[in-house]
């Protein structure tokens, strides 16, 4: 309660203006309403009675209750009963007669009677027809003033989007435009094959976002197409995975397949494809050190393909353990030989350093090998066809470790999708949830914006867009996201992220209507003014993505759909596998292989030590004399005597991963 003067002056005013423009404009409405009622009631009185009968009717009412009822109130010798009323009859052949009545006999006429009771019954329904007609006149205008009253409030919307009242309005509007998809997120359907632009799914942890995903997973698994799901958590696998139908390609787990290597890379270009994403970049390291593991770990790879007896075992030992000089005799002939030369050892064991931090994680493949069946590739599987699913899983134990296998297994599918035949009505799911927890996928955008020629389908999940832009850097990350034509937004607890999700759910431009109350103690200056003027709005505020709550999304829909607010429920899918089955690398990895690897890693850990005083140093460059190292401080050592010799001037650019060093300490690199 308010008991502010100014309070209930302004609200007595407004509350007093408003109700005597709605008395005034019920007044015209209801004087309105009764004049058409009426005639609505005489109308109907003419069309059901000849003129005759209402005469008559009308007659036989004035003597019975005027006329005749005076003699209760008069002396009966006032009152005249025999008085004579002529009037003209029509037989049924159409001869008119000339009938009389006195006024006593009419009160006992049975046709006077019979028009009264006509009349009577016809004015009957002529009063409920008229009392009809009064209240739908009444209730139609005022609706009809209502709406336009409503509809004069209304912002008129010239431009960009708008938030949908529900989801029933957008499937309507869809429905209508013959675009409905049979594709669902919740209760939403999306554009018909709007799939094939690539969805993308964004909120933080436990919002909603597995359960988007699980409803396509089944969406998907009821069309019969084919899928690739990086599951980081084994989450899908329980709901969604068939024994003797998927595949499950993880090292870890015992139902991995005969995965194998020459078979997935079946030349060079493959090989150096495959490599890319397993021996990622760093972001501010020195690329010399990665192009030249790739070169070695390509030109070894290579060699072996013709070895009868090649395997993951044996490629990692030439690799990382033998002794430089039975590596450099190995892959003599080669663009890598020379990274391996016994002239320049020291950055020899550090270039096996950088490719020993990643490659390892294919010593978890140890033994895949040697497994029954046939060998498996995903590039068989693209191109073979069928309804079976992979699934890419790892856990948070061992998934550091199996990070860059993984990344390069999801970068050969992208790689092999794109060489399908284009074919539009082909459907093969990506599904990338939590994407920022992988290495960079060097695919990723042209994969995105070309797949959907070959029926390749992304969807993309994150837990905040800025993990996205730290892991592939803001342009990059821009490009991905804008890729995505279908997305769902989640709840973005951070300031910075949920404005950012506002600017990309967009705005409208519309003609805002605004009124303004007037008053004053003449009422003739009491009144409201009603305007519009052209503004720009978000179409959510940040603070409304900030307060959804969980399995609540607003959803952007691909092209002219309004923005709308998506309540999901969360459905129980019946688990018919096991996440993970561990696999006993304990009986399958070779120990001497183990120890000699440990060997190497000691060794040029050591190296590493006795120049930087530490481990190993992840940002070193190659100087332009082929035995000197630079710190990250830009000094430049000497590799024999750890010396600081001078201040390194960055090269900007390694234009190849093809590296020829010179024998000769004193010549410059060719990059």
């Amino acid at each position: 309660m308010s008991l502010n003067t100014k309070n209930m002056t302004q609200g007595g005013q407004v509350i007093k203006y408003m109700i005597s423009m709605f008395m005034q404009i019920t007044n015209i409405v209801v004087y309105w309403a009764l004049i058409i009622s009426a005639s609505s009631f005489f109308a109907y009185l003419f069309l059901s009675m000849k003129w005759v009968y209402i005469k008559h009717a009308f007659l036989y009412i004035y003597i019975k209750y005027i006329y005749a009822g005076l003699m209760i109130k008069m002396p009966s010798n006032q009152v005249d009963l025999s008085k004579i009323y002529q009037f003209n009859w029509t037989d049924s052949k159409g001869q008119v007669f000339t009938l009389s009545r006195t006024y006593q006999e009419i009160l006992t006429d049975n046709y006077f009677i019979q028009c009264f009771l006509l009349l009577k019954k016809n004015a009957l329904y002529g009063w409920g027809i008229a009392s009809f007609a009064f209240l739908f006149i009444v209730l139609a205008v005022f609706a009809y003033l209502g709406r336009q009253g409503k509809k004069q409030r209304n912002n008129d919307q010239i431009g960009g989007r708008y938030l949908a009242d529900s989801v029933s309005e957008v499937n309507q509007l869809l429905r209508k435009a013959g675009t409905l998809s049979h594709l669902k997120i919740g209760d939403l359907h999306i554009v018909k094959n709007s799939e094939i632009q690539n969805i993308g799914l964004h909120g933080t942890v436990g919002t909603g976002k597995s359960t988007v995903i699980n409803g396509f997973l089944a969406q998907v698994r009821k069309d019969n197409k084919r899928a690739v799901v990086y599951d980081k958590g084994n989450n899908f696998i329980p709901l969604f995975y068939r024994e003797d139908k998927d595949v499950i390609l993880n090292p870890m787990d015992a139902r991995c397949p005969r995965w194998d290597l020459w078979e997935e890379c079946r030349d060079r270009m493959d090989l150096e494809n495959f490599a890319n994403p397993l021996l990622p970049e760093s972001k501010n390291g020195d690329p010399f050190w990665t192009l030249s593991a790739r070169s070695l770990f390509v030109s070894t790879a290579e060699i072996m393909r013709s070895d009868p007896k090649r395997s993951i075992k044996k490629l990692l030992n030439n690799l990382l353990s033998i002794s430089l000089e039975h590596l450099h005799a190995y892959i003599k002939d080669t663009d890598a030989a020379n990274l391996v030369e016994g002239s320049i050892e020291k950055t020899a064991m550090t270039i096996r350093g950088v490719l020993s931090a990643y490659a390892r994680s294919l010593r978890l493949c140890e033994g895949l090998d040697e497994q029954p069946g046939r060998k498996f590739s995903i590039r068989e599987w693209i191109h073979t066809g069928g309804d079976s699913w992979i699934f890419l899983s790892s856990d948070g134990r061992l998934h550091e470790s199996i990070k860059p296998l993984i990344t390069a297994w999801l970068n050969v599918a992208m790689q092999n999708v794109l060489s399908l035949k284009p074919n539009l009505d082909r459907r093969i799911w990506t599904i990338l949830d939590e994407l920022n927890s992988l290495h960079k996928l060097p695919l990723i955008l042209e994969y995105l914006s070309e797949a959907r020629k070959f029926g390749g389908v992304t969807l993309v999940g994150l837990q905040s867009f800025s993990q996205l832009e730290n892991n592939y850097e803001t342009k990059a990350a821009r490009a991905i996201w804008d890729l995505l034509n279908t997305t769902a937004y989640f709840r973005a607890p951070s300031g910075e992220v949920s404005e950012w999700v506002q600017n990309e759910l967009g705005e409208i431009r519309h003609m805002k209507f605004r009124d303004q109350y007037s008053y004053g103690v003449d009422t003739i200056r009491d009144g409201v003014n009603f305007s519009k003027e052209e503004t720009r709005e978000k179409i959510v505020s940040y603070s409304d993505i900030q307060n959804l709550n969980d399995l609540e999304c607003f959803v952007s829909l691909l092209g002219d759909c309004p923005v709308v607010k998506v309540k999901l429920k969360r459905k129980e899918y019946p688990v018919i596998a096991e996440g993970k089955i561990e696999r006993d690398l304990a009986a399958i990895l070779d120990p001497t292989l183990e120890k000699k690897l440990s060997d190497a890693d000691g060794r040029t850990d050591a190296f590493i030590s006795s120049i930087f005083g530490g481990g190993m140093e992840p940002n070193l460059k190659i100087s332009a004399t082929t035995e000197n190292i630079i710190t990250n401080d830009n000094l430049v050592v000497d590799t024999d005597t750890g010396e600081i010799l001078s201040e390194y001037q960055h090269v900007d650019k390694y234009t190849e991963s093809n590296i020829n060093v010179h024998r000769n300490r004193n010549h410059e690199l060719e990059i």
